[in-house]
């Protein structure tokens, strides 16, 4: 009987997975298909393999001859997940609750299958089994927090202790967004997902959110009795790394920047705070929107010749992290922030710009999200990114964010466990 082995077969989504199939016949082409449902969002990827004389096909030594991807890669059945054609209703696979796990079935499959016919009948299983990948570890607290119009979700780590604090935001497609806060959670950090924008009682609109908003958050999180004194982080993603340009500008509680694709501009409308105008944002020539079968690209639209945020002010340590193959802007505008940094401070700043990469960089091992549909803006934006260079890109990252975090923050009194 064909055997198929799954290690861990519970694991955090930043962990690897070795997976073997065992008691084939000797070089016996088989298929190895991964499938999950999140949502409307159903992906699906397969290689192609070729058992050895012991009639053993190892994914972390064996190369994928055909499929989703090519060669030797012990995850490749996991970024190169494609959005399924006519069932999936999301092309973007996101978790929203991280109370429970993405669940994947692997199926083994006779023969190699070209990944448009996986599902036809004539295919022959031998075997399957599921595995389960988590955002929060099994001990990190989940907080729904409602405080004066603060509106987010705390994840805390096993422990009485104080840990370090990150403030964690996304873009202006707004919602609360978990996934990320509670996989910093399952690492050691008290990690703040942040709300917004389309939330609850939060604004509809970017044009009327404002800035003290995130003031008040960063006081709150920095004297939170479970975050370790000292000064916080601040991680923000698209309009998010933006936010976090002018936290990093306008608060010293801010000790460390992350911006992963945001612009070094405020970008769109005008930004208020206490109810004055506060910064101005970038206007997009919208006669320089280029239109796609696939979707628009905004970066020969956007204005850049607004004003630099100096992020630099208050002596922040800042991680930049762009994408090359962005979509939404031109990333290698992203240098200029350097150019006007004064020189005794440039040094503060790490600036990586990834080639074939994208403008959503997610955890690792995670599909690159090409193209997304922006309620806003009421049109689909194309975010960008290579499959093979953009997964190698967001595990450089993560693993960089991780490090950068650690080096810079007040150090953890306690730490969590492993699944």
């Amino acid at each position: 009987m064909v055997c198929l082995t799954i290690s861990p077969k519970v694991a955090l989504v930043d962990e690897k997975i070795s997976i073997t199939v065992s008691n084939l016949r000797p070089l016996q082409r088989v298929t190895v298909q991964v499938w999950v449902e999140e949502g409307k969002a159903v992906f699906s990827s397969c290689g192609h393999f070729l058992a050895d004389q012991q009639g053993q096909a190892d994914i972390d030594q064996h190369a994928s001859l055909g499929g989703t991807y090519r060669g030797v890669d012990s995850m490749g059945l996991f970024w190169s997940l494609k959005s399924v054609p006519g069932i999936s209703k999301d092309p973007c696979l996101r978790k929203v609750d991280v109370t429970t796990p993405l669940v994947f079935r692997l199926c083994v499959i006779d023969d190699h299958i070209l990944w448009n016919n996986l599902q036809l009948p004539t295919t022959v299983v031998l075997v399957t089994d599921t595995l389960q990948r988590w955002y929060k570890h099994s001990s990190v607290r989940r907080i729904e927090v409602r405080e004066g119009s603060i509106r987010g979700t705390l994840f805390l780590p096993m422990g009485e202790g104080q840990f370090p604090g990150v403030l964690d935001m996304f873009g202006s497609v707004g919602g609360l967004i978990e996934f990320r806060s509670a996989l910093l959670a399952s690492r050691g950090f008290a990690s703040f997902g942040l709300a917004y924008l389309r939330y609850d009682d939060l604004p509809s609109s970017v044009a009327d959110i404002d800035f003290d908003y995130f003031l008040c958050v960063v006081e709150w999180l920095a004297f939170h009795p479970s975050v370790q004194p000292g000064g916080i982080a601040v991680i923000g993603t698209s309009k998010g790394g933006e936010l976090a340009f002018l936290l990093g500008m306008s608060t010293n509680l801010v000790k460390a920047l992350v911006n992963i694709g945001g612009a070094p501009v405020y970008g769109l409308d005008d930004l208020k705070r206490c109810g004055q105008p506060f910064w101005k944002g970038f206007k997009m020539n919208e006669s320089k929107l280029i239109y796609t079968d696939e979707g628009v690209y905004l970066k020969d639209a956007a204005c850049y010749d607004s004003e630099i945020i100096p992020a630099w002010t208050n002596n922040a340590k800042i991680l930049y992290l762009c994408g090359e193959d962005d979509g939404v802007w031109r990333t290698d505008f992203a240098n200029a922030l350097i150019e006007a940094c004064p020189e005794e401070k440039r040094k503060n700043i790490e600036l990586i710009i990834y080639p074939g990469t994208g403008h959503l960089f997610e955890p690792p091992y995670m599909p690159v999200s090409r193209a997304i549909f922006h309620k806003m803006l009421g049109s689909t934006l194309v975010m960008g990114g290579q499959p093979e260079a953009h997964a190698a890109a967001q595990v450089d990252a993560w693993k960089r964010l991780l490090h950068f975090l650690h080096t810079h923050l007040p150090k953890e009194q306690h730490s969590s466990s492993r699944l």
